[in-house]
């Protein structure tokens, strides 16, 4: 049997960004900082420092640009009647499988820059750790968040069934 996975909406590429954006803004601020401290201070500091703080500037637009869509290209995931698979990576690509009748609970979270693109993730506890399927529309992550709900219900369900009998 072929499993469908599916590709994340285009927002994702824009969330991950901004993400990125702030991140790397924040970074970039305070190296900004300590080297203005030196230049007022008198501190002298070797030519190399200023070619590297060019270098990791230079870096920072990369990540901003290019790995938002590396990312949105690599990510996919799947959720059929017996496991939820979620595959993503930059470097190191990660293939996470969970059955379903493993999952304890099902939670969706919706961050500040989540918000603001209207996309979800939801996160999916197991003994052995969360799959987190990430960059959803709000109302695929309900009806997600609903269906696993209903497909752990009716498991459980079952197991007590076979209990008592």
């Amino acid at each position: 049997m072929e499993l469908e996975y599916k590709n994340l909406n285009k927002k994702a590429k824009s969330c991950m960004r901004l993400s990125s954006a702030i991140g790397m803004g924040i970074f970039l601020l305070i190296l900004g900082i300590i080297r203005m401290f030196c230049y007022f201070t008198n501190i002298l500091l070797p030519y190399w420092a200023d070619i590297l703080l060019i270098a990791i500037l230079f870096l920072s637009i990369l990540d901003i640009v290019l790995v938002p869509m590396i990312r949105y290209k690599r990510y996919q995931y799947c959720i059929d009647e017996e496991k939820l698979i979620v595959i993503e990576g930059l470097w190191f690509i990660t293939k996470t499988i969970a059955p379903v009748e493993r999952i304890h609970q099902i939670a969706i979270e919706r961050g500040p820059i989540d918000r603001i693109y209207g996309l979800s993730k939801v996160v999916a506890t197991t003994a052995g750790g969360n799959v987190t399927v990430r960059f959803l529309e709000n109302h695929i992550a309900e009806e997600i968040a609903e269906n696993l709900g209903i497909r752990i219900g009716s498991i459980v369900k079952a197991q007590r069934s076979e209990e008592n009998a």
